[in-house]
């Protein structure tokens, strides 16, 4: 029997988006098996509490995250079913495309060497069992990296997530870069607290000419050791931030030696393990 699909839409006063999300899901060449929109317009108490509300109001064999402005193509739930087939397979993150500044269409795939990043709740699969025995989202995320951090409690409690670029989902409007990384340091800081050991990858992955030529790494590093508020999440003392980004820099540097003599590792995008 093919897995079942539910669809959790977390919503934010963007009406006119979201009924643009629900037509491409009435077309899909299956239907899932439930779509659950919650919405936060009133209460603003972030996409991480929604979505928790969402998936455990369903009964599906897997949960569907993506966000209001989200277009699915026709096949999408079709494509979560077949790659769920395999029962050794906990996740799905899938490829996305988004629209440039001149409204193309464009291919936003993670590069091959990032192996604890970048993962999406715009397109984001995971087995109800799985969000089960991890509580689902940690809700002390507003915004930003809660999606990142469920997937790091999804793969340390034993189930494989996978990439797949045949499970697409389109992002009309343009997707985070490093410059949005900044703005949330207190997130930040509890995505490093949660699990510092995959937060050196992360941090090495947010390491470019562009993130450095913008000042938006030494931002990001300066608000790691400043109190936020809420103040809730400590911040990274000196030895802390030391630590953390002269590994993230020595990870950046062997990326790039590796790139240039033997190439990208080939199996790092196909399983995110």
């Amino acid at each position: 029997m093919a897995v079942s699909v539910d669809v959790v839409i977390p919503t934010f006063r963007r009406p006119a988006k979201l009924a643009k999300c629900l037509e491409s899901l009435s077309k899909q060449t299956v239907s899932p098996n439930s779509i659950e929109v919650i919405d936060d317009s009133e209460t603003d108490y972030g996409p991480g509490i929604s979505r928790n509300i969402g998936w455990k109001r369903g009964n599906a064999d897997a949960v569907a995250f993506l966000d209001d402005d989200c277009i699915a193509p026709e096949n999408w739930i079709e494509t979560i079913q077949e790659i769920l087939e395999n029962p050794d397979i906990g996740g799905i993150e899938g490829a996305m495309t988004t629209q440039d500044s001149l409204g193309n269409t464009i291919s936003y795939n993670p590069p091959n060497r990032f192996k604890w990043d970048r993962f999406k709740t715009a397109n984001l699969i995971i087995r109800r069992e799985a969000l089960e025995i991890v509580n689902g989202f940690d809700e002390r995320y507003f915004l930003h990296r809660e999606d990142t951090d469920l997937a790091w409690k999804v793969i340390d409690a034993g189930y494989s997530i996978v990439w797949s670029s045949k499970c697409i989902m389109h992002h009309p409007e343009p997707l985070g870069s490093m410059g949005i990384y900044a703005p949330y340091p207190r997130s930040e800081q509890l995505l490093y607290r949660c699990n510092p050991k995959k937060y050196v990858e992360s941090a090495a992955g947010l390491i470019s000419f562009e993130s450095i030529r913008n000042g938006s790494l030494w931002q990001l590093q300066r608000e790691l050791r400043i109190i936020q508020t809420p103040n809730d999440v400590k911040k990274l003392n000196r030895f802390e931030s030391w630590n953390l980004w002269s590994r993230a820099w020595l990870v950046s540097i062997f990326w790039i030696i590796r790139k240039n003599t033997i190439g990208e590792p080939k199996g790092v995008s196909k399983n995110l393990r």
